[in-house]
């Protein structure tokens, strides 16, 4: 499907942080944007503790609860290091969600971290603190908890742990129970779509697990 969202339906990137490229519906969830677009005389004070002025053109969505966007309206999805940060319940929602939104032969891409390339990479290890790193690198351990006000507001309003993590054989499992199709390993920007081009990062898939699946047509 590589015919202009203007003829066939939009794009939506969830969870998309500071990436809100034009073309994109981006949509974000965290409390710290809620509360910068809903009650932005707190801005300020979030600012200065070290949480980031989100662009103008992120929307407010959350993808468990469902996007503000019509059924079969989406000629791609796209999410970037998300999934890992949801509750397995909460990324199954997610997934049946994103397919509802998908126009038949719609695709659905995304990354996430690796969990069999970050096990084997501890395991074949022979460093003193290898386990130390893997826990750093797969965001299941924190160094230290911080206290004070910076956090105390890092706790409440970010969800940087990894709740669930994944590989691939797992990953096509969930989703082929969703319905999706034609699922496969992804390297970025190996779609022809250039939209998908242009929201795609490489230092954010570098030693990461690509997936790309579609909807059945």
């Amino acid at each position: 499907m590589h015919a202009s969202q203007s003829a066939l339906g939009k794009y939506i990137q969830f969870g998309c942080g500071l990436c809100a490229p034009t073309g994109w519906l981006n949509f974000e969830a965290g409390p710290a944007f809620w509360i910068e677009k809903y009650l932005p005389f707190l801005k300020p004070v979030l600012i200065r503790r070290g949480f980031p002025e989100y662009p103008t053109n992120i929307r407010y969505g959350d993808v468990i609860k469902g996007l503000p966007v019509l059924p079969e309206s989406a000629v791609g999805v796209y999410c970037s290091h998300v999934l890992e940060h949801l509750a397995l319940n909460e990324c199954r929602k997610t997934m049946l969600n994103v397919y509802s939104y998908l126009l038949p032969g719609g695709t659905f891409r995304f990354v996430l971290p690796d969990l069999e390339w970050l096990a084997k990479r501890y395991v074949y290890s022979s460093e003193i603190e290898a386990a130390s790193r893997f826990m750093r690198e797969s965001a299941l351990g924190i160094d230290q908890q911080r206290g004070g006000a910076s956090g105390i507001l890092k706790r409440l309003f970010g969800r940087s742990s990894h709740l669930w993590m994944w590989d691939y054989k797992n990953m096509a499992y969930e989703l082929e129970a969703v319905g999706f199709t034609a699922i496969r390993r992804a390297q970025c920007r190996d779609n022809p779509d250039p939209r998908f081009q242009e929201i795609e990062d490489f230092g954010r898939w570098e030693n990461c697990l690509g997936v790309e699946c579609r909807k059945p047509g």
